[in-house]
């Protein structure tokens, strides 16, 4: 009787792997050093937001455009995951460039918001018509919508994640456990952000339920650049 032996799929590490596992991990990377370097809901809940804004501009727009970079790492990596994905379902790998491009073009909306708060407290000369505690209130607005942006952006961000998680499952590209991860992860953002949508003053602990997404990320980006994708021989 023949012996029969397990064959390993070869591994592919090929440019698309190589710029999608950088992008991933890079993006997890990133978004780290915005709440690090500031807190802008504290500063504007403060009297004088803007006395203290203006000490310290340049470290805001500094935060604001490593955050800028992030979502153009976003687009980059959306790219990245249709190229490599299309192979597998290409209809499905376009729905999830489509909704992980939307993910990218709805942060760099965020963005035109939280500088429209910095605009407010820039104690320009044209902003002179106005008092000081109706800026703030413009301001506090704005960071609002910032922060409204961010529940729709994750809705549509966990769309898209899910739909490239089960295209990794069923091609096995990777570990068929590293892509179910990813597939729940992006599922606790859906629903994250549908609940912030639905419900008036949702609890912030709920946010709690999102922190293994960043180790997914992080861990599938380091899967793509060292190990890159498997493929039947």
């Amino acid at each position: 009787m023949a012996k029969t032996s397990t064959i390993a799929k070869p591994s592919i590490k090929n440019n698309y792997t190589k710029i999608a596992g950088v992008t991933y991990a890079l993006i997890i990377i990133i978004a780290t050093f915005p709440t690090m370097i500031f807190d802008l809901g504290t500063l504007l809940k403060n009297a004088n937001a803007a006395e203290n804004f203006m000490g310290q501009e340049g470290t805001f727009r500094v935060a604001i455009a490593i955050e800028f970079l992030m979502f153009v790492l976003v687009m980059v990596l959306s790219w990245a995951l249709y190229v490599l994905l299309k192979p597998v379902n290409k209809n499905l790998a376009l729905f999830g460039l489509i909704f992980r491009f939307g993910e990218a073009l709805l942060g760099c909306v965020a963005i035109m918001f939280i500088l429209t708060v910095l605009l407010f407290l820039t104690g320009a000369e044209y902003l002179q018509a106005f008092e000081p505690t109706q800026l703030q209130g413009l301001a506090r607005f704005f960071a609002n919508l910032y922060g409204v942006s961010y529940d729709i952006l994750l809705f549509i961000m966990g769309i898209g994640g899910i739909a490239y998680c089960y295209l990794f499952y069923i091609s096995r590209y990777i570990p068929r456990a590293l892509s179910v991860w990813g597939m729940i992860t992006y599922a606790t953002m859906v629903a994250y952000g549908f609940i912030n949508i639905a419900v008036h003053n949702a609890p912030s602990e709920l946010a709690y339920a999102m922190a293994p997404g960043a180790l997914f990320e992080l861990s599938i980006g380091l899967w793509l650049m060292f190990k890159g994708i498997s493929v039947t021989p």
